[in-house]
């Protein structure tokens, strides 16, 4: 940019290293430099909107996208990026049109049709949605060769005595929300029924499923894409049908109706829970509220996904109650950053590892008042324990399948920030919810 300022394609160049950098003020005060010299291009519109988006303006970046497909219509990925937009901000619909014109355009995509099924279920299309989520599958992040299994199974009944496999897959948190689906999966197939699991989650799923059989997850391979062997798995406990875990809901949660309105499915261990509950109550008579912030693993988007560390102090200062730290990996600046940012002292829970004994982590959130997370497996802990939480989400993704709160946990109270909002207009707005599940022991109604 110095030897030649007057070349665009540096500039812009630059600009898209500044959004990858999440940097999205300086990349659009870079932007305007390039304007000023050249005609805008659409991956001039593309990276404008692009930073749009990551400084919580997903209106204007949508005007950007659509300035971009002006100049060129047949661009499948921006118009997947427009889709993701437009979802951001509650224009479910509109979502659908852009991911079906992206497939049309490029229908071997394994992510754009990805994107579609995304979209549907967004929208509340659960038939439409979950007939064709078998393309998550196939995205290259995802993909596993499972080699030794038997026939899919059709939903039927079980007629010759052999076992249902469900084959284990997506992370912590959505392990824990398909699970839900156990016990009206057993009660359908009517004969034994076997969980592939994280380990972390065996012992908490084996209590809480009489019946299921729980097994560690089959070691992948490191190639790529990885293998996974099933054979000896399937001989020793006599399986004739799996089904991939995310698949449970085609079958028993076809509907918003079909889900259930009571809360909490896991059973944690009495006692453990019963030593965090004397142990709140040692610390005084306030009730304990467990927090998160963020998702363990940073992924592109982050910005939108989960607040910042700054986002989540009013918390601290809007209510009386102890502060329990559920961010399995806070910092050590973290953690002093909070406490210069606020008067009250963040409780770390001493003798549990909060990543790895996850069973005891259930216990630990069974006897907290509240809890208030993004959307990660903290709040997904906290919905099948039935504890009391505030949701933190940044849109109405397809797991809310078009509700206006997630159904998988009627005892979550869900607030959703638009991509025009920031995260910290969103906790101001939650707040007074605090207020009133801690005035209501937890409960909003």
């Amino acid at each position: 940019m110095v030897l030649l300022p007057e070349e665009a394609g540096w500039q812009l160049s630059y600009a898209a290293v500044l959004n990858d950098l999440e940097l999205p003020e300086e990349a659009l005060s870079a932007l305007q430099a390039v304007a000023k010299t050249s005609a805008p291009t659409p991956e001039y519109y593309f990276q404008e909107a692009r930073a749009f988006f990551d400084a919580f303006k997903a209106s204007q970046a949508i005007i950007s996208y659509r300035k971009s497909l002006l100049m060129t219509p047949a661009a499948p990925q921006a118009l997947n990026n427009l889709r993701l937009l437009e979802q951001s901000i509650g224009r479910m619909p509109d979502g659908v049109k852009s991911a079906t014109r992206a497939c049309v355009l490029e229908p071997g995509n394994t992510a754009l049709q990805h994107g579609l099924t995304d979209a549907l279920l967004s929208a509340g299309e659960i038939e439409h949605g979950q007939a064709r989520n078998f393309w998550r599958h196939l995205k290259p992040e995802i993909l596993i060769i499972r080699q030794g299994l038997p026939e899919e199974w059709n939903g039927g009944p079980c007629r010759d005595g052999q076992s249902l496999l469900i084959c284990h897959e997506q992370g912590i948190g959505d392990e824990i929300r398909f699970a839900s689906c156990i016990p009206d999966i057993q009660k359908r197939f009517g004969g034994p029924v076997i969980l592939e699991s994280d380990k972390r989650l065996a012992t908490l799923f084996a209590r809480s499923f009489p019946g299921l059989t729980v097994v560690e997850k089959v070691q992948r391979s490191d190639s790529n894409p990885p293998t996974a062997q099933y054979r000896p798995l399937v001989e020793e406990h006599g399986i004739g049908r799996y089904i991939m875990l995310a698949d449970l809901q085609s079958f028993v949660r076809p509907s918003l109706e079909a889900f259930p309105r009571t809360a909490g499915y896991l059973t944690p261990d009495v006692t453990e829970t019963r030593h965090w509950k004397d142990h709140f109550r040692a610390t005084g008579k306030q009730p304990a509220v467990g927090l998160s912030w963020r998702s363990g693993m940073r992924r592109a988007g982050a910005r939108h996904n989960y607040p910042e560390l700054q986002d989540i102090v009013p918390f601290l200062k809007g209510a009386d109650f102890l502060p329990v730290c559920l961010q399995y990996d806070m910092s050590s600046s973290e953690r002093t950053a909070i406490q210069k940012a606020s008067t009250k002292q963040l409780y770390i829970p001493a003798g549990i590892d909060q990543r790895n004994e996850l069973d005891r982590v259930a216990a630990m959130i069974a006897a907290l008042d509240l809890v208030i997370s993004p959307n990660t497996s903290v709040l997904m802990i906290a919905g099948a324990v039935a504890t009391p939480s505030i949701g933190l989400h940044s849109e109405r993704g397809a797991t809310f399948l078009g509700a206006k709160t997630d159904p998988w946990f009627p005892e979550e109270c869900s607030l959703i920030k638009s991509g025009d909002g920031s995260w910290s207009a969103l906790i101001n707005e939650a707040i007074p919810y605090l207020t009133r599940m801690l005035s209501k022991g937890g409960r909003l109604k």
